[in-house]
C-alpha cells in the first residue's frame, strides 16, 4: 500500500488530501485545510493542513496563472520524435527561452483520416516549478515527487468518479468541463472521454460575488468560445468543485449565462469517507485529483522534468538512505547465508567423494586412501601400469584347453556348460562314472592358476552316465611379472593340438 498527499496550495486556502491506495481501491486517510492569512506564509499553511502525517509521495499544482497551455498539430510522421520536436515548436509560442523552461504534453486521440498529430502540450518556466518544490521541502522536509499544472489535475478524479467518462444527459459521448472556482481566480479543465483536452485559468473568483458575476459569466463564456474555435464539441455538462462550488445560486446563475447543465459532482468510489469527508469533497476535488496523480494511471502534467528531475535525484536518494541502508543490510545478510550454505554444500559433497574414493581404492588397488594424488600413484601402479600386461593372464579359453588335456583320451566326456565370471569358473560335465569326474578334477589342479578346484557335487544323469558340477577359482600367483615366453602348459595352441579324441 502508499500513502499519498496531493497539495492545493491557492492564494488565500491551502487544502490537502491524503489517501492509501491498495489493489483497485482507494481509502481516504485525512483533509485538510488551512488559510494562508491565519498561517502567516503558504509555507506554514501547508504545514498546518498536513498535520503530522508522513505520506510516502507528494504532489503539488503550479497555478495556471504562471503556465501555458498549447494545442498543436504535428506531422504523423514525428510520432517517434514528439518530445525533440515539440520543444521547437513551443518556443515560438511562449515569451521566454525554452531552455529556461519545462514542459509536458499528452497525446489526443487522432480523428480517422487525419494526417495530423494532435497534442495538448503545457510549458512553464523552470523557477517556477523550482519555487513550488521548494515550499513543500520547507514545508515538510522533502521533495514533492510531482508538480501538476492547474485544473489538469482534476482529469484524475476519473479515477473515483467514472461517470466524469460518460456523463448522463442526452449525450452521453460529449465532452463535459470540470470549474474550480477559487476564492481569486478560476480554473476549467475540459474531458473528453475522461482525457483532458482543454484547460484554462480566469483571472476572476467568487471575490467581490455577487457584484462580480458577470464578469467571471463573460470570461467563462469567453473560453466556451475558444474551445469551440478549436473544433470542440458542446459541452454535456459541467461540474462544479472548489471553494465556491456551494456558493448560493452558483448553478441557476451559471446553468442560465452559460447555456450548459450544472451536474452534481458524482459520489466517488473511495472507502472510509466519513459523511463530513463526502460534504467537503468538492472543495478537496483538486488536492484528491493531485493525489490520484501519484498512481500509474496519471492523466496530468508533471513538470518535474528534464533538469528538474535530476535535481531530485540526490535529495531523493538521501531522504531514502535509512530505507536503502536497510535494504542493502538484507541483501548483505541474504547472500552471506547463500555462501555458507553452499559452502556447506560443497563440503558434504567433498566428503561423500572422498569416502567414495576410499572405499575404490580399497576394492580396485587394495589399499584406502583419502588422498586423490596418492590414488592416482596407486593407479599408475597397478594394473594399468607400463610394466604389466593388460591381458588376463588367464581366461575362459584357458579353461577349456585345460579341460582337453584333463580329460583322458578312454572316457567319453561331454561339457554340459562352461562359465568363467570374476575369477571363478564352473564346469558342468558328464562321465560315465563319478570316479571318471575325480579324475579329471585332479588334472585340473596342475594348472599353475588354478585354485580350490573340487567337485561341487555329482548326480545321476541317464543309465551309465552321471553328471557332475566342478568349481576353481582363477588366480596366478606371479600375476606382477611379466611374461617373457609363452608356457606350453598355459599355451592355448598346444593345448588344442593336445586335446584328446574323446573329448568334446
Amino acid at each position: 500500500m502508499h500513502r499519498l498527499l496531493g497539495i492545493d496550495a491557492g492564494k488565500s486556502v491551502v487544502r490537502a488530501a491524503l489517501i492509501r491506495t491498495s489493489y483497485r481501491r482507494v481509502f481516504v486517510e485525512a483533509l485538510g485545510e488551512a488559510a494562508v492569512t491565519d498561517a502567516g506564509s503558504e509555507a506554514e499553511a501547508i504545514r498546518a493542513a498536513v498535520g503530522a502525517l508522513r505520506p510516502d509521495a507528494a504532489a503539488i499544482a503550479l497555478s495556471g496563472e504562471r503556465s501555458f497551455y498549447r494545442r498543436l498539430d504535428l506531422p504523423a510522421a514525428a510520432q517517434k520524435e514528439v518530445e525533440n520536436v515539440l520543444g521547437f515548436e513551443l518556443e515560438a509560442t511562449v515569451p521566454f527561452e525554452m531552455e529556461d523552461a519545462v514542459f509536458d504534453y499528452r497525446l489526443l486521440r487522432r480523428p480517422p483520416a487525419t494526417e495530423t498529430l494532435p497534442i495538448f502540450a503545457a510549458v512553464a518556466r523552470a523557477d517556477d516549478v523550482r519555487e513550488r518544490i521548494a515550499v513543500v521541502k520547507e514545508a515538510l522536509g522533502f521533495e514533492p515527487e510531482r508538480v501538476a499544472l492547474g485544473a489538469v489535475a482534476l482529469a484524475n478524479l476519473e479515477a473515483v468518479m467514472p461517470e466524469l467518462t460518460a456523463p448522463p444527459g442526452p449525450d452521453p459521448r460529449g465532452p463535459i468541463a470540470i470549474l474550480d472556482l477559487d476564492y481569486l481566480t478560476s480554473e476549467i479543465v475540459i474531458l473528453s472521454g475522461g482525457e483532458p483536452v482543454y484547460a484554462r485559468t480566469l483571472s476572476r473568483g467568487t471575490a467581490g460575488l455577487p457584484g462580480t458575476a458577470p464578469a467571471l459569466a463573460r470570461e467563462l463564456r469567453q473560453t466556451l468560445a475558444a474551445w469551440r474555435n478549436l473544433g470542440g464539441e458542446p459541452l454535456a455538462g459541467v461540474y462544479l468543485v472548489g471553494g465556491g462550488a456551494t456558493a448560493a445560486g452558483a448553478e441557476v446563475f451559471l446553468s442560465a449565462q452559460l447555456g450548459v447543465t450544472i451536474l452534481p459532482l458524482p459520489p466517488p468510489r473511495l472507502e472510509g469517507l466519513t459523511a463530513e469527508q463526502a460534504a467537503a469533497l468538492p472543495r478537496f476535488a483538486k488536492a484528491l485529483g493531485l493525489a490520484l496523480g501519484l498512481t500509474p494511471k496519471t492523466k496530468g502534467f508533471n513538470l518535474r522534468k528534464g533538469a528538474l528531475e535530476a535535481e531530485r535525484s540526490y535529495p531523493f536518494l538521501r531522504e531514502k538512505i535509512p530505507i536503502l541502508a536497510g535494504l542493502g543490510t538484507v541483501i548483505a545478510l541474504s547472500f552471506g547465508f547463500s555462501i555458507i550454505a553452499e559452502l556447506r554444500t560443497l563440503d558434504a559433497e567433498r566428503e561423500l567423494l572422498l569416502a567414495s574414493l576410499e572405499s575404490a581404492s580399497h576394492d580396485v588397488l587394495g589399499e584406502e586412501t583419502r588422498d586423490p594424488e596418492k590414488a592416482r600413484e596407486l593407479l599408475d601402479q597397478g594394473p594399468g601400469a607400463a610394466d604389466e600386461d593388460p591381458l588376463p593372464r588367464v581366461d575362459a579359453f584357458d579353461v577349456m584347453v585345460q579341460l582337453s588335456k584333463a580329460v583322458p583320451k578312454e572316457i567319453t566326456h561331454d561339457v554340459v556348460e562352461l562359465d568363467v565370471n570374476r575369477g571363478h569358473a564352473t564346469i558342468q560335465g558328464v562321465v560315465p562314472s563319478v570316479s571318471d569326474a575325480q579324475l579329471i578334477a585332479e588334472h585340473m589342479k596342475e594348472h599353475r592358476c588354478f585354485r580350490d578346484v573340487k567337485i561341487a557335487r555329482t548326480s545321476q544323469f541317464v543309465e551309465g552316465k552321471h553328471k557332475y558340477v566342478l568349481e576353481l577359482d582363477l588366480k596366478c600367483e606371479d600375476k606382477k611379472k611379466k611374461k617373457t615366453g609363452a608356457d606350453p602348459a598355459d599355451s592355448a595352441a598346444a593345448g588344442a593340438a593336445e586335446k584328446p579324441e574323446g573329448s568334446r
